[in-house]
């Protein structure tokens, strides 16, 4: 019964993520995720702890080669790499799209001692300093070479079938409304739509191991106008109080039949998740207030010559409003599919990736770039740097060969980079390497401890029971260790 009550309300449900902090309170001890007392030392200190965390997802698959890793005299001679199209082709792809004279920007030196270069398709953060000054690249590698598994690895830090998988989200939610209270979302996760043209996508809504409750708010751009006429509760209008309390007896009534003999309850955990559910149901009101009208117009979009509406402004509008607004929300994820989806979908350059990825990427990192305040501006409506930690992360990167004759790059979770840019980042860094010959990473960090990482950022102690633990932090023997590396090498923040 439970279950198809959960199928028919999936919509509502997915946008609300609205449980009561009863539901989450757990008043005989600190909140999950609280960092015990001998290990408080290695949190950020305040000066490098941001608020907030928007985390820009690419899905498909971000290049490095003409984007944050990039070595332009890498495969000159031997057409890889930035020049696997031939410099005919990406010269004329740079005149369509404007880009500068140079065809990269140096940026920072990698643990190798490579100076690594800003590719073409970044061209719209070059004008931004102040980005640049605080951008922090990390080389990332695994194993997984198709979506539907390199996606939850990358958005989670787990593979499929872990019972610990859950979306950065699910812990940033139950922390913050543990430890604060309130009923509005603290974790927000901003996608195009339909989630069965997005491999797994929906692995950033698990919850794992946390209480159902710990769900984040979901919001399926292509469907917040149906969204939020559901939240007015046409069905129930009438008689919203009598049917509301109808809800509540049966509940009841299926509460006290799941007990134990003794009267403990049981562990029910579909339960857990529709009263969670129930309860955000209840206060619909409330998140009809996060998402006003004007918020939902799509503009027209331009890159290269080429125009679409602009998806991506919605999502990045959507997800900024969130982290801005009076009692905002946390983290936000926006995933991100591009201002013209690859057939392949998203940003997956199978084909053409030339045309795609000039088109996409300048657009979605111009996009990204509006967002953020300049130094000499304040408006409130903006994130800012000093406060907020933004993330562009993928799950996989794109060869460095040519795949095919259809002028495509493959996947290849073998090197790729996740971008970290403001709140504990005060310098440009180039955080690992990759290998020239093989285009394989030789020193990296994991999708796990980017995971950990993240969440130490936002003051999260990551080894909370059901979160990670600390023998997938590499080199580590034990939580100091671990914090450490994620400390101060990931972060970049030193004791």
């Amino acid at each position: 019964m439970i279950a198809s009550v959960l199928r028919r309300r999936a919509l509502l449900a997915g946008g609300l993520g609205l449980a009561g902090a009863a539901l989450l309170a757990r008043p005989a001890r600190a909140a999950w995720g609280s960092f015990p007392a001998d290990l408080a030392d290695l949190a950020l200190p305040p000066d490098r702890s941001p608020r907030r965390l928007l985390e820009l997802n690419v899905y498909g698959g971000l290049c490095p080669w003409d984007t944050f890793y990039c070595a332009p005299s890498w495969g000159l001679a031997d057409h890889r790499y930035l020049h696997a199209f031939g410099d005919a082709e990406l010269a004329a792809r740079l005149d369509a799209c404007g880009v500068p004279a140079e065809l990269a920007r140096p940026f920072a030196e990698d643990t190798a001692g490579e100076l690594i270069h800003l590719g073409p398709w970044t061209a719209p953060l070059w004008s931004r300093p102040d980005i640049l000054a605080r951008t922090r690249v990390l080389v990332l590698r695994h194993d997984q070479f198709p979506h539907a598994t390199a996606v939850p690895l990358a958005l989670t830090g787990a593979r499929l079938g872990d019972p610990t998988l859950a979306g950065s989200g699910a812990a940033v939610e139950r922390f913050f409304r543990e430890r604060d209270g309130g009923t509005r979302p603290r974790a927000a996760v901003v996608h195009p739509g339909d989630l069965s043209r997005f491999d797994n996508v929906q692995s950033a809504l698990a919850v794992g191991l946390h209480p159902g409750a710990a769900r984040p708010l979901e919001l399926p751009l292509s469907r917040l106008p149906d969204l939020l006429d559901l939240l007015a509760r046409p069905a129930t209008a009438t008689h919203g109080p009598a049917h509301d309390a109808a809800v509540a007896g049966y509940t009841r009534r299926l509460g006290a039949r799941l007990r134990r003999p003794d009267g403990a309850p049981l562990r029910a955990t579909e339960l857990g998740i529709y009263a969670a559910i129930d309860a955000g149901r209840r206060d619909a009101a409330a998140l009809a207030e996060l998402l006003p009208p004007s918020l939902l117009g799509v503009a027209l979009g331009d890159a290269c010559g080429e125009q679409s509406l602009s998806i991506p402004g919605l999502g990045a509008r959507v997800a900024t409003h969130l982290l801005t607004r009076p009692d905002p929300a946390r983290y936000a994820l926006w995933v991100d599919a591009g201002l013209r989806p690859t057939l392949d979908g998203g940003h997956d350059t199978h084909r053409d990736h030339l045309l795609s990825a000039a088109t996409n990427y300048t657009h979605t990192f111009q996009t990204l770039a509006d967002q953020i305040n300049r130094p000499d501006e304040h408006d409130p409506n903006k994130l800012d740097l000093a406060d907020t930690l933004i993330a562009i992360t993928s799950e996989f990167g794109r060869s460095p060969d040519r795949e095919d004759d259809r002028n495509g790059l493959g996947h290849w979770p073998g090197a790729h980079v996740a971008v970290l840019i403001g709140g504990p980042i005060d310098a440009p860094a180039v955080v690992g390497a990759i290998d020239r010959d093989s285009a394989q990473a030789i020193d990296h960090a994991s999708p796990a401890e980017l995971r950990m990482a993240l969440l130490l950022a936002l003051g999260i102690y990551p080894f909370d029971l059901g979160g990670f633990t600390p023998d997938a932090v590499r080199g580590a023997s034990d939580p100091r260790s671990a914090l450490l590396r994620l400390r101060t090498e990931l972060l970049g923040v030193p004791l």
